[in-house]
Parts: structure tokens; C-alpha cells; sequence
């Protein structure tokens, strides 16, 4: 048996390499502590959210982690073709097995960042709902976390909500429960933990109140698997 999931959007995740975090650690703090470049790379007029600083990731870094990024998103464009070839249904007339599908897209399939930015949050900071536009998929990756159990202490639960990153879906929002359905899903920080999505899932994150940074990044990224094909005139 096979379960397939041709309603929902899919969610991808991958660990990110060590050095990547450093690489990406070291360009933050070196734009943190240079006021021009904080001023020079600032991209918060630009977002939503109620932070204390966005700004621009370095081009050296994205460019040297560039096709790791187009390998992770592949895989995901890949898998979700995979799981669209239900019998008979008529989406696609062939079967193929994943290995033929993700040879189909590392052929086939181009990225391009639209543009990429660091997310430092501290007490009290937060992140309105939103979706991201002009691209196609968006991601989220963690590279610094306070403590986050102290919250949960103090608020006497199994898990807090604090700082956590909260995917809502679009098809939500008429207040009945549905069955084997979930139209949220939240995602405590985890550092290294990598998180990639349809840019037009409304999405938030919520507001914290211990000590230490919590350090995000996103990307937002076009590709041109689903671009219309037009004829060639003749």
C-alpha cells in the first residue's frame, strides 16, 4: 500500500551541513557588528516582521551553498511528482518509478533565489502572519535558539509555543474538525533544522520571552518546473 497526499502542500525538510551554519553564523555577526553594514544590507523595510534586525545574506555565502540548496529543492519538486502518480487518476497518463522522476527534474529544473535574509529575534519579538510573494517556494532555517525549556517551565507545559515557527493551511478556516486532516503544523527551532514550503502558505512566528537569540533564515526561490510551455510558431 501507498498513501498519498494530493491535497495538501508538501513540507520539506533536511539538516543543514555544519560549516553551512558557520558560514552563515559568521556572515550575521560580521554585518551585526559593522554599523554601515547593518545600515548598507538592511531588508526589513521589505518584511513584516516585528523584530530586531533583518538583513541581506552575503552573496559569497549563498553562492558557495548554492547548488546545495538547488539539490535539496529538486529532491522536493521530485517527490512531489512522485506522489502524483495515483491509478488512474488523471494528472499523468504514465507511471514512472522516483528514480526516472528525479532524473526528469535534475534535467529539466533551474533555481533562482529572489533574495535571501537573516532573521535576528529577541524577547518580545515576533512575526505576523504572511505569505511571501513574487516566488514560488520559501524556506526556513534556524542557526541560533535560546533555551527553550526554560519557557516551558515557566508556562507549565508539555511544550511551549514560544518562538515556535506555525505553517497554517490555506484550505482551513471554517472552524469544523476535520478527520486525518491538519490544517497547522508547528515547528519548535532546532539549530541546523531546515524547513522548505510553498511561498503562498500563510505562515508566523511566535513571540518568546527568554534570554538569547533566536537566529532564522529564509529564501525565497523560483523555479521553472510549472512555467507554460507555448507552441513555436511556424
Amino acid at each position: 500500500m501507498r498513501t498519498f497526499f494530493p491535497f495538501g502542500p508538501p513540507i520539506g525538510h533536511a539538516e543543514l551541513p555544519k560549516e553551512m551554519i558557520d558560514d552563515l553564523n559568521k556572515g550575521c555577526d560580521k554585518i551585526a557588528k559593522d554599523k554601515e553594514l547593518s545600515k548598507s544590507e538592511d531588508w526589513s523595510q521589505n518584511l513584516v516582521g516585528n523584530v530586531e534586525q533583518e538583513t541581506l545574506i552575503p552573496k559569497d555565502i549563498l553562492n558557495k551553498w548554492g547548488n546545495w540548496f538547488a539539490t535539496q529543492v529538486k529532491a522536493y519538486i521530485a517527490q512531489y511528482l512522485d506522489q502524483l502518480y495515483i491509478p488512474e487518476q488523471q494528472i499523468f497518463s504514465t507511471d514512472m518509478s522516483y528514480e526516472q522522476v528525479m532524473k526528469n527534474v535534475e534535467a529539466r529544473t533551474s533555481i533562482s533565489v529572489d533574495s535571501a535574509w537573516y532573521v535576528r529575534s529577541f524577547a518580545g519579538d515576533y512575526n505576523p502572519i504572511h505569505t511571501h510573494t513574487d516566488c514560488e517556494l520559501t524556506c526556513v532555517g534556524f542557526l541560533k535558539t535560546p533555551d527553550w525549556s526554560k519557557e516551558v517551565k515557566k508556562e507549565n507545559k508539555l511544550f511551549s509555543d514560544s518562538g515556535n515557527l506555525q505553517l497554517i493551511s490555506n484550505s482551513g478556516g471554517d472552524n469544523v474538525r476535520h478527520f486525518f486532516e491538519n490544517d497547522t503544523i508547528r515547528f519548535l527551532p532546532k539549530v541546523g533544522n531546515w524547513y522548505l514550503f510553498p511561498a503562498n502558505i500563510r505562515h508566523l512566528v511566535y513571540p518568546f520571552n527568554c534570554k538569547g537569540e533566536r537566529r532564522s533564515f529564509s529564501i525565497n526561490m523560483n523555479t521553472n518546473r510549472f512555467e507554460k510551455k507555448h507552441p513555436t510558431s511556424k
